[in-house]
């Protein structure tokens, strides 16, 4: 029993080692084309403008929407080629039989080639191509629509990094001030002016601070995590954001509704909608066609071609009332249709609406905090004199640096909420790009990705 044991342990031994040997070239095999995961490449420096445009390159949706433009092409053709005349080829084999008065035919095969040309069809063919082709239009705006909203996720991704540097920044620098007053009492206890814990009270509020740095600088690289994976690309050094867009100009009462995709797609598709009424209302009147055919048919006696050149109408009389409720369907989706104009207006305005009220909301903020700020900074320096006089606290000087940091948060806070809002507003009326520098083309009015 024991030797059995031990040639099951030393089979099983045999049987692990195997096993970590194939372990390893299961991993290693090399990952198909589609599993691999995105790139992020690293560059020295990177603007607003560039990051839309890694963006625009990157993104699966606009892909999907410029490949469904394709698809729409697509359809238009289709629905020209019914214009265009319909060649086929026929044969079969096997016993077929004719039977006249004088007498009977005995076919074995027959094979031959036919010819239709469509004549008119009172604006079957015709609303269907201009539905086709608003349909497609609806497509590209479709595409711009999405440009516009990769662009304003990636622009306040953007500025979520220039906030968050702003704000590691800033507690550098509160570091550094709490650093000099603690350098201060210490100088003073060391003299024997103060005491101790005057130190250790400005080494605790270092520490605090310090955290609240680190928390900073974390969020600072979750936001450029973000955004890389927004763009593909990483950079050392992130440029200030343009001017142009803290200067666009602002109205409510005057925005330009035809500019905007969004309008502009529930147009596209209203258009289409009534070119499938009239599509469905044109089914009650006849379709006329050219039909030519030559068949030739192989028997025993004797092979011969059968010719024909024929003008065909196919009138509907009666279906049901197919037609009708095919009329009702399409009247509906015309209907539907055109409330989509007035809710995407609607959406528009209260979007534009929204990102106003923020920021005015962010500038009197930006005010106030500014001045509260150079009040504090003007109470720090007094308390300073005061307190190396002996005729200030430790926790005075320790909590106006308090006030001067929580005012240059603020006013941090405030300005980088006026840029969302900024952004958030130019999205609204689609003028986002052209103030972040991408020209917008003159023909499809689609950005120009190539443009330096």
């Amino acid at each position: 029993m024991l030797l059995i044991s031990l040639i099951w342990l030393r089979k099983c031994k045999f049987c692990f080692l195997c096993l970590l040997l194939v372990i390893p070239s299961l991993y290693s095999a090399p990952l198909p084309q589609w599993a691999k995961a995105p790139k992020v490449n690293e560059l020295a420096s990177l603007t607003l403008k560039e990051s839309l445009s890694y963006a625009f390159g990157r993104s699966p949706s606009i892909s999907q929407q410029a490949a469904q433009m394709g698809i729409g092409d697509a359809q238009i053709r289709e629905a020209q080629s019914a214009w265009y005349p319909q060649i086929g080829l026929s044969g079969n084999t096997g016993s077929s039989t004719q039977n006249d008065i004088g007498n009977s035919l005995n076919n074995s095969a027959s094979y031959g080639i036919s010819l239709t040309q469509l004549v008119y069809d009172f604006g079957k063919t015709t609303n269907n191509i201009r539905q086709q082709e608003a349909t497609s239009e609806s497509y590209r705006y479709k595409l711009m629509a999405t440009m516009t909203e990769v662009a304003e996720q990636t622009a306040a991704t953007y500025v979520q990094v220039k906030r968050y540097e702003e704000l590691v920044k800033a507690a550098r620098e509160n570091i550094a001030s709490l650093t000099s007053v603690r350098d201060m009492a210490k100088l003073r206890a060391d003299a024997g002016l103060s005491t101790r814990s005057d130190v250790l009270q400005a080494e605790t509020r270092i520490a605090s601070m310090r955290s609240t740095q680190q928390d900073y600088q974390a969020q600072l690289q979750t936001a450029k995590s973000q955004l890389a994976v927004l763009t593909g690309v990483q950079a050392a050094h992130y440029q200030s954001l343009p001017d142009s867009l803290a200067q666009q100009p602002v109205a409510l009462d005057h925005i330009d509704y035809s500019q905007i995709p969004t309008v502009l797609m529930a147009e596209s598709q209203q258009q289409a909608a009534s070119y499938a009424v009239d599509k469905a209302k044109s089914q009650h009147w006849p379709t006329i066609s050219l039909q030519g055919n030559r068949t030739r048919y192989e028997n025993n006696n004797n092979d011969y071609w059968n010719n024909q050149l024929q003008l065909n109408v196919q009138a509907p009389v009666y279906q049901g009332g197919a037609v009708s409720s095919r009329i009702a369907q399409a009247e509906g989706a015309r209907k539907m249709s055109t409330s989509a104009i007035d809710q995407s207006k609607l959406d528009v305005l209260q979007k534009a609406s929204v990102a106003f009220a923020n920021w005015n909301g962010a500038r009197g903020r930006e005010e106030a905090s500014q001045q509260q700020y150079l009040s504090a900074r003007n109470t720090r320096d007094v308390y300073k004199n005061e307190y190396k006089l002996s005729t200030r606290s430790l926790n005075d000087l320790l909590s106006v640096e308090q006030e001067v940091f929580q005012a240059e948060y603020s006013r941090i806070a405030a300005n980088f909420d006026g840029w969302v809002a900024a952004i958030n507003y130019a999205s609204a009326v689609n003028n986002l790009m052209p103030l972040a520098g991408i020209a917008l083309g003159d023909q499809q009015r689609l950005p120009e990705l190539n443009s330096n």
